[in-house]
């Protein structure tokens, strides 16, 4: 039976060990359940490092395995740095069994994609040109996304050399999270 004491119990455990060792630690003392973006909105967070974005992002993500569990719906969720995400394309071209068309749709097309450490990469034209096009494939078929970057999103332009993408993402978002540290 689905419900929230079997999701506690036996999925959410599942869902943690998808995520680095690090996240799951530093959930284990925030997880709180967040509302998910809805259908074409998406988040932006931004702040210095040590804000605690990443763990942000992942409550987002873990509400989402969550709400797929209880709801049996199939729906289609990743959570990923930017420079893995590159890495896993960048491997496309020595492993003949991955194909990079296949990387580039199933990141454009996942119901909710939380891309962590954006702009982390450094901003080449294959980069760019990859960016560009999983970020506006997912703004076109309001696909939403959570961002987490040291850059805001004039500093991400800034950053690229080119606003395609941060203006791409400013449509998807109500507003940024900006995230301050706070120190006691």
């Amino acid at each position: 039976m689905r419900n929230q004491q079997s999701w506690e119990d036996k999925a959410l455990p599942q869902v943690l060990k998808q995520l680095p060792p690090r996240i799951q630690r530093d959930l284990a003392q925030y997880l709180t359940p967040l509302p998910l973006p809805e259908q074409g909105k998406s988040h932006y967070i931004c702040g210095p490092s040590g804000t605690g974005k990443t763990i942000l992002a992942a409550q987002f993500y873990i509400e989402a395995c969550r709400l797929r569990f209880l709801e049996a719906n199939g729906k289609k969720f990743a959570f990923i740095s930017t420079p893995e995400l590159f890495l896993k394309l960048k491997r496309t071209y020595s492993d003949p069994d991955l194909d990079e068309q296949w990387v580039l749709d199933h990141f454009s097309e996942l119901d909710l994609l939380v891309l962590d450490d954006f702009g982390a990469e450094r901003p080449t034209e294959w980069v760019m040109s990859n960016l560009y096009l999983i970020v506006n494939r997912r703004y076109e078929n309001l696909k939403p996304t959570v961002f987490t970057s040291n850059f805001d999103l004039e500093e991400l332009a800034t950053h690229f050399g080119d606003d395609r993408v941060s203006s791409r993402i400013n449509r998807m978002i109500d507003e940024p999270y900006q995230l301050q540290i706070q120190r006691s």
